[in-house]
């Protein structure tokens, strides 16, 4: 893509994600993100076809970027993390959503793309199966696939948005860490219950 496009789509995305914690999405005009950019309401029609447009392409280039990062991770695993080191999962999430802070604390915290959760859920989701595929296939799964999918990928969303909502007090390093012990013990164990 020329860079002065890239330039200016960059510049309407920003507009709008500065806008959006203050006007519900329902409320936000072309006319207000041109304004926010400015820029003129022609140049956002040049790149989006509407407000709805800009929102779905923020969030699928998004969402490519995490699923690219998590993809080159992945490939690289043959063996279950250490206890003194994150899982590269866990890393590249809290890293990426670190690095995009603003986008992720508008799209998870104010939440004006409804499917946002569920979409972010999948991608977890397919990558913790992704890595359950390429472990020994002679350890037999505990308990039933999906429930555990659903129990990595819905916690680990929820310790994403707490974490955002808590102003991102600790570091990625030490989320990644702390999510990646967890899984290690499992619950009773990092309760200090013996199992």
């Amino acid at each position: 893509m020329d860079r002065r496009i890239l330039r200016t789509r960059i510049i309407i995305s920003e507009a709008f994600l500065k806008i959006l914690p203050k006007k519900c999405f329902a409320e936000i005009s072309v006319v207000n993100i041109a304004q926010q950019a400015n820029i003129n309401r022609s140049t956002f029609y040049a790149h989006f076809l509407d407000k709805e447009d800009l929102l779905e392409n923020m969030v699928n280039e998004k969402f490519q970027l995490l699923e690219q990062l998590l993809a080159e991770r992945n490939s690289h695993l043959g063996s279950v993390p250490s206890f003194n080191e994150p899982d590269p999962i866990f890393a590249v999430l809290f890293e990426h959503i670190l690095e995009h802070d603003e986008f992720y604390r508008v799209m998870l915290l104010i939440n004006p793309a409804g499917n946002f959760n569920i979409r972010l859920n999948e991608v977890i989701r397919e990558t913790f199966f992704d890595r359950i595929s390429q472990l020994d296939r002679e350890q037999k799964v505990q308990v039933p696939l999906d429930i555990l999918l659903d129990h990595i990928s819905f916690s680990t969303i929820g310790m994403i948005h707490k974490w955002i909502a808590d102003h991102k007090v600790c570091s990625p390093h030490h989320m990644a860490l702390q999510l990646t012990r967890i899984a290690l013990l499992g619950t009773y164990k990092a309760m200090g219950a013996s199992v």
